[in-house]
């Protein structure tokens, strides 16, 4: 039985002109290497999985290569290039840093500088995963590093470029290596395919670059899984099902619910991927995305930005000229603040929930502040969907956006419920549709009144006692007419109600007011019932011994025994 090879081994790039996305790169190196221009060490750094070693292991190779090829390919005959095939050559060196890290590993690599390459012209040291470097050995390595014996050459590769120091990179070449877009790895990926006899969808190629992030390591890794699992026959639904994605087909049909107005279809396909096993976060994430591609898609010039298949491109583009560029823009706002709020709602299925309820009665929100609708009718026998004027988009952007994300945060979303005598989520959200159509206008001045019973509310509907007992005293005062000053008694409870984004957030809400500032201010005069807070002075390292011996008298006995000395 052979030695199965994976396709990130068997397909590594051999040449410059096989790095994929990273021409910018090659071109360069090939430019100093034809002009004798060529620098005696180099950083590259990127993501992982984008080309960084395999160019650094290509540009070793066009050093050492006896016969070069148009100049910058090794020829892959040579005793050179054979040699470094198969993993024996000397002139070579690769350390990964991330397991030799210590200066005894660099005092090793900077002894085989010393001597000249056996055969060919130039002695390369590849050091992967470089900023796992020690500070020490960093530092012992410098001088080899700035001034090496003109035979040596090194190549650094690293993902964290920000934990090199200065010194080392003010020594090197820096190369950025970028993550590579999807349709080059779908390019790539379809190469392969044809090459290993695989069918494949070009849908299916699409999902696993898009998955891949930029990686083209990772996206052969998905690959090579799924060729496995499939039997060398790569489709749609297979990538999914084994990849866990959500089928953006609820997402087209979630759009065309929404556009209906139709609340029990957006309920049911909301049921329908939870039992599937799908988190609600990831439904909110991905149906922000699916509303970014229907935006996208409503002009030809920003299609292009648009990371999916032909076919998939004009399904968004279909479906995006039914919706207008104010219910697209309403829709990522609300699905912006859902995922903002989500990790501190108590029930995320009924956050994400109340978060598709605004969505699907965006419609009704405009009507209701006297403009026309926002998005375009579909035909259907639902009443909501008949006689449905022409929308005007940019009239009415602002007003929806205040309309559908304003004080109905998650937290008074809930208490509102509390106070509901429905017991079907279809009239538990068209009760919640009708309140929010109620508040027509924002005030638009300050009012002590408005903003000291948003606060109640909120207290009221939180469930931690902690945070109770930090918000508990407060005094709040409007010190100008866009200015609202929040005057809490210790330092605890001002990191509290710091942290406490959504009220800040929910008094900035209730008000029609530009750049209204919310300030929580520490002020401990304001509040005489409550202990002065007084900050401790740090001890110094004489003051905190004096202490220990206090303590213990054994403890002086084992600083004169160790002769053990004291800071001041």
């Amino acid at each position: 039985m052979s030695q199965f090879l994976v396709s990130a081994r068997k397909y590594r790039p051999q040449k410059f002109d096989e790095l994929v996305g990273q021409q910018h790169v090659a071109n360069t190196l090939k430019n100093a290497m034809a002009n004798n221009q060529l620098a005696h060490a180099f950083l590259f750094c990127g993501p992982r999985g984008v080309g960084k070693t395999s160019c650094a292991r290509i540009l070793a190779r066009v050093l050492n290569c006896e016969n070069k090829q148009n100049q910058f390919d090794p020829c892959g005959e040579c005793n050179s290039c054979k040699s470094f095939n198969d993993n024996a050559s000397f002139n070579i060196i690769e350390l990964d840093a991330a397991s030799n890290n210590s200066v005894e590993h660099i005092r090793n690599l900077t002894e085989q500088v010393r001597f000249q390459p056996q055969r060919g012209t130039h002695k390369v040291f590849i050091i992967d995963e470089v900023h796992m470097l020690s500070s020490q050995a960093f530092n012992a390595f410098l001088k080899t590093l700035e001034e090496p014996p003109p035979y040596a050459v090194f190549i650094l590769a690293t993902t964290e470029k920000h934990k090199i120091l200065p010194t080392i990179l003010s020594r090197c070449q820096i190369f950025d290596f970028r993550r590579i877009q999807v349709a080059a790895i779908v390019e790539q990926l379809v190469a392969i395919a044809q090459k290993e006899g695989v069918k494949y969808d070009e849908e299916a190629l699409s999902i696993i670059a898009q998955k891949s992030d930029g990686a083209m390591r990772d996206a052969l890794s998905i690959f090579d899984k799924l060729v496995s699992s499939t039997d060398k026959e790569i489709s749609y639904q297979e990538v999914i099902e084994n990849l866990n994605i959500l089928d953006y087909d609820y997402f087209f049909k979630l759009t065309d619910a929404f556009l209906k107005e139709d609340i029990s279809e957006v309920m049911l396909k909301m049921d329908e991927i939870l039992r599937k096993g799908f988190d609600p976060e990831l439904c909110l994430l991905g149906l922000a995305e699916h509303m970014r591609e229907l935006l996208l898609s409503k002009k030809s010039e920003t299609q292009a930005l648009i990371s999916a298949s032909e076919s998939l491109k004009k399904r968004y583009h279909d479906q995006g000229q039914l919706c207008s560029t104010s219910f697209l823009m309403s829709s990522l706002s609300i699905l912006n603040q859902a995922d903002i709020n989500f990790q501190r709602a108590k029930n995320k299925r009924l956050h994400a929930e109340i978060s598709l309820s605004k969505i699907t009665y965006l419609n009704r929100a405009i009507d209701s502040v006297g403009t026309t609708p926002a998005v375009k009718p579909i035909q259907n026998n639902t009443p909501q969907a008949k006689g449905l004027p022409t929308p005007t988009e940019t009239k009415v952007e602002n007003k929806v956006m205040a309309k559908s994300v304003g004080p109905s945060a998650t937290v008074a979303v809930k208490k509102k419920m509390q106070k509901i005598g429905f017991s079907s989520d279809e009239a538990i959200l068209q009760k919640i549709a009708e309140e929010e159509k109620e508040k027509q206008i924002r005030p638009k001045q300050l009012n002590l009144e408005i903003i000291n019973q948003i606060w109640q509310d909120y207290y009221n509907a939180l469930d931690s006692q902690t945070i109770k007992t930090s918000l508990k005293a407060k005094k709040i005062e409007i010190s100008s007419p866009n200015r609202v000053v929040i005057y809490v008694p210790s330092p605890n409870a001002h990191a509290t109600l710091t942290s406490e984004f959504e009220l800040l957030q929910n008094i900035r809400d209730a008000f029609d007011i530009e750049m209204l500032q919310v300030e929580p201010i520490l002020n401990n005069d304001l509040f005489p019932e409550y202990k002065k807070f007084v900050h401790k002075k740090p001890l110094s390292g004489r003051e905190i011994y004096d202490k220990l011996v206090e303590k213990n008298p054994n403890v002086k006995k084992l600083k004169e025994a160790f002769e053990l000395k004291v800071d001041s």
